[in-house]
Formats: structure tokens, sequence, C-alpha cells
């Protein structure tokens, strides 16, 4: 995707962890690396809901601290507005961090427990010289709350701990939405709220996308949430995307095999329970030392024997739809009627 029709580009980014504590030694450069995101290219449209899903441990929330430089990349590029970031320096950063925002999963442990909610809305617009004056600072944050659905009479005056789980979340959306992004990165935001209270914030990201035109990042590992919020779908893997395409394409016409696995385990009100316990078993064991091939390869109940040497690049399988698999996105391997 151009930089022209993104406001964010990612080029081949990698976020690698060395394992503490792991014995010295001829392998230990090798194989006692976490490669959380491992050579992710992303192109996110302005204006536009997407969702990075996938199960503990892809590195969904990694790829969102990395593009907000809240982690250091191993390597890679990021491009926001056709500028490349430059991790090194701090004026740059800043601009970045006002221009772009992130909400977390757990909104009590972002605000200071000492600081009432008109202080921690406060604190960024002082930052970054936002405000003219006292009264122009209190109204920007009275407005924000406004924008979230709170009544600023009710809780300005209130600590963190004085507000319910559903107001936290909300007040920490204001915090990020009172500097003006055009960007906001939403990590789990209903994850740890009551589920009667999830649709409410839902609605709400989806309204901040169309009266302020905010492109939405939006990770979680639920792909009916992912469904209900999104113009597209991206798909990860122990830190690729494997599959990538609106919303209706990788929902209804899921083409990786892990992708069926997470529609297949998602619970169900009514009808027999698609998953069963032979889905996530193990089916092929591979020597992880001498293994080169696709990540997945080990659970695929569709593998071949080029996925044991190769890595699948992201194919075109219809316009806008991608997907990292021999089987299902090479022409010339593809499975002309696939389970």
């Amino acid at each position: 995707m151009s930089q022209e029709t993104s406001v964010v580009e990612v080029r081949d980014l990698k976020v690698h962890f060395q394992v503490k504590n792991a014995p010295a030694g001829e392998l230990r450069s090798r194989h006692d690396v976490v490669k959380a995101v491992d050579g992710v290219t992303l192109g996110i449209r302005r204006g536009e809901v997407i969702s990075i899903v996938g199960e503990s441990g892809s590195g969904k929330t990694t790829l969102g601290r990395a593009v907000i430089a809240l982690t250091p990349p191993t390597s890679g590029e990021v491009f926001v507005e056709g500028r490349k970031i430059d991790y090194r320096k701090r004026s740059v950063l800043k601009d970045l961090w006002k221009s772009m925002q992130m909400v977390f999963q757990d909104p009590y442990s972002t605000f200071n427990p000492l600081s009432t909610v008109l202080d921690n809305l406060s604190t960024p617009l002082r930052k970054f010289k936002i405000a003219t004056g006292e009264g122009d600072l209190r109204k920007r944050v009275e407005d924000a709350l406004s924008g979230v659905g709170l009544r600023p009479d009710e809780v300005l005056d209130k600590y963190p701990n004085q507000l319910s789980g559903g107001q936290r979340q909300r007040v920490s959306i204001a915090r990020a939405m009172v500097v003006g992004p055009e960007v906001l990165i939403a990590d789990e935001p209903v994850s740890m709220i009551d589920v009667s209270l999830r649709a409410g914030i839902l609605q709400l990201l989806k309204d901040l996308n169309l009266a302020k035109k905010l492109t939405v990042v939006f990770i979680t590992h639920d792909l009916a949430v992912a469904q209900y919020i999104s113009d597209r779908i991206a798909v990860m893997y122990r830190g690729k995307i494997v599959e990538i395409g609106t919303s209706k394409d990788v929902v209804t016409s899921p083409l990786h095999p892990y992708t069926q696995l997470l529609i297949k385990s998602a619970p169900r009100l009514r009808g027999e329970q698609s998953w069963n316990e032979a889905d996530s078993n193990v089916l092929k064991s591979v020597d992880p030392y001498a293994f080169s091939g696709c990540a997945f390869y080990p659970r695929c109940p569709i593998g071949v024997d080029r996925c044991v040497t190769a890595e699948p690049a992201l194919f075109e399988v219809t316009k806008g739809h991608f997907v990292s698999c021999f089987v299902r996105g090479d022409p010339s391997k593809r499975d002309p009627s696939p389970p």
C-alpha cells in the first residue's frame, strides 16, 4: 500500500526480545530470542477502523506499542503521514504522540491514583502546550468528557478509584482524545469491563471514527468484536500477519486455517459448538532447531511438504483479501476444493 493512501505505513517491522537467563553458548543467539513481531508490513488507511486479531502471545499488542514508539523496534520502518519515525529524536516522538494516542487494556493502571480526573486530563494539554489558560484548559477537558458520554460535573473532581470500570475506560478515551489525535490505538479496551458495558464502548469508538474521521487500530483476541467494529481485519500468529482483508471477507470467507480455528473456537449462543478438542491438538511434530517453515505448520490440518522449508508470503486471493498460505494462497499450489 502506498504512503499516499495510508496515514501509517509499517514496513518489515521486527521486535525481538532476548530471553533472560538463557544458557550461554552457541545456540543462544539463534534460539533464545522471542520474535514478538517478525516482519510485519501493513498500511493503515486514513479514517478506517482496522482490527489486529490473534490469541495471547501473537504479537498484536507489541505491534501496536511499536507503531506508537512505546516499544522500540529491532528493525524495520514506520512512516506517519509519509514521514519516517526516528526513534532517537525526542522532538519527533513528541509530535508522534500528539497525532497518535493509545488506550490501554487496564485504564486504572494508566492514571495517577492521587490525581483527580481534571488533573489527569489536564496533564497532556499542558505537556503539549495546547490550552491557552486555565479556563481554556478546563473547557477542553469538559468537552472531551462530554464527547465520550460522561457528565463533566459528575466526574471532574473524582479520583480513579471512585469511578466504575466503564467510566474509567471512557475517561481513558477522553484523555487520549483531548489532544486531538488523528490515530487511536485501542488495546483490548473492552476486555476488563462488564459485558453489559462493552457495546457502549465499542459504539463510542465507532462514533468517534465517524464524527472525527478518526483512524482506529483496534487490538483484540475476539473475532466477533472485531467483526462488529472493523472495516478491515488483520489476523496475527507468532508475530506475523497471516490473513488480512475486509471484515466481511475474513469472517465469512476465512482462508487461513488459523483464522478458521479462531472462528470455530468462538462461543455460540445457539446451535452446536463447531470447535472440538482435536482442532487445538498439535498435529505434527517438528525439530524446532532445524525447522524453518510456516510457523503454523505444526497445528495445520492442510500443510504440505513445502510448508516445512519455506515461509509463505501474503498472497492476494481476491481483491484486498490476502493470506499467508501456500495451499490457500499460492495459485501454483492452491487447493481447488479446500475443506
